[in-house]
């Protein structure tokens, strides 16, 4: 196994986020906290020795982080909110670091080989 030279941040949607998600118009259902918990984006960043570098290097990119977010959930662009900030991203969601990453192929491997 190969730990690489990187660490990783998981983009966690966070109270705000999940009442806009569920006030859309065409929500078939009101989705739970615990399901926007599930399976939640995940990027790699560069190796950090604190949280508060690697929430630095997350407030260089939070622009196009929360536009991907939104753009997950709903694709039309007028639905979401305006004068998105920086603070109101960290508002928005919960960033979860972890500082190794390993990679246990040597080689990339396809899901059919799983």
């Amino acid at each position: 196994m190969i730990t690489i030279n990187r660490s990783v941040a998981i983009i966690k949607p966070d109270k705000p986020f999940i009442k806009w998600a569920n006030s859309l118009p065409d929500a078939a259902r009101e989705y739970t906290d615990e399901e926007f918990q599930e399976d939640c984006n995940a990027i790699l960043i560069p190796e950090y020795d604190s949280d508060k570098e690697a929430r630095k290097y997350i407030s260089q990119i939070w622009e196009d982080l929360f536009d991907e977010e939104l753009w997950s959930w709903w694709t039309d662009e007028t639905l979401w909110p305006k004068d998105r900030t920086e603070q109101m991203f960290w508002k928005w969601f919960k960033i979860e670091f972890h500082s190794m990453v390993a990679d246990p192929y040597d080689l990339p491997i396809e899901k059919e080989d799983l």
